[in-house]
């Protein structure tokens, strides 16, 4: 059915999760699996001085921080699905400006892909006004199927699993 699937990644355990679930569909459809990380070079101008001016080699600096951290989460996902019999393909991008969601669905009209596999964060509220949404972005803009793996259901602290007993 599925003949290729994109799974975005960036390292966390949503993203892992997301990765282990479309290595697994990937598999039992015979399909291409593409992994794609996306380097969002606007998330260097949070937080970045007020004046206005921030010297070409600090920005240089960070985006090569990015790019960096981009290839070792790459490499992660990549060695994970190949661990579990599944060849995949890397793609790192860098946004260029555009939102992470865009980058997502254009890289997945480039690939072809037939599926795309996500993880989602569920924030409500103020935190999905602030942080937005690319998952939701995502979904509403896609053209094929898009699978959303939650995040993993937090574990109640111990304190209140012993007063349950």
């Amino acid at each position: 059915m599925f003949k290729r699937v994109l799974v975005a990644v960036d390292g966390s355990p949503t993203s892992r999760r997301a990765l282990k679930l479309a290595v697994d569909l990937a598999s039992h459809h015979k399909s291409k699996l593409f992994a794609l990380h996306v380097i969002d070079e606007r998330a260097i101008g949070i937080g970045l001085s007020a004046s206005g001016y921030v010297a070409p080699a600090y920005v240089e600096g960070l985006i090569d921080a990015l790019r960096s951290a981009g290839r070792r989460i790459l490499a992660k996902a990549q060695t994970s699905a190949r661990a579990a019999g599944q060849p995949v393909q890397g793609l790192l991008i860098e946004s260029l400006g555009q939102g992470v969601a865009h980058t997502i669905l254009d890289e997945a009209r480039k690939v072809r892909a037939d599926l795309i596999v996500l993880g989602t964060h569920g924030r409500r509220g103020l935190a999905r006004v602030v942080m937005g949404s690319d998952a939701e972005t995502v979904v509403r803009e896609a053209r094929v199927p898009v699978l959303l793996v939650r995040a993993p259901a937090r574990r109640p602290a111990k304190r209140a699993a012993r007063a349950s007993r």
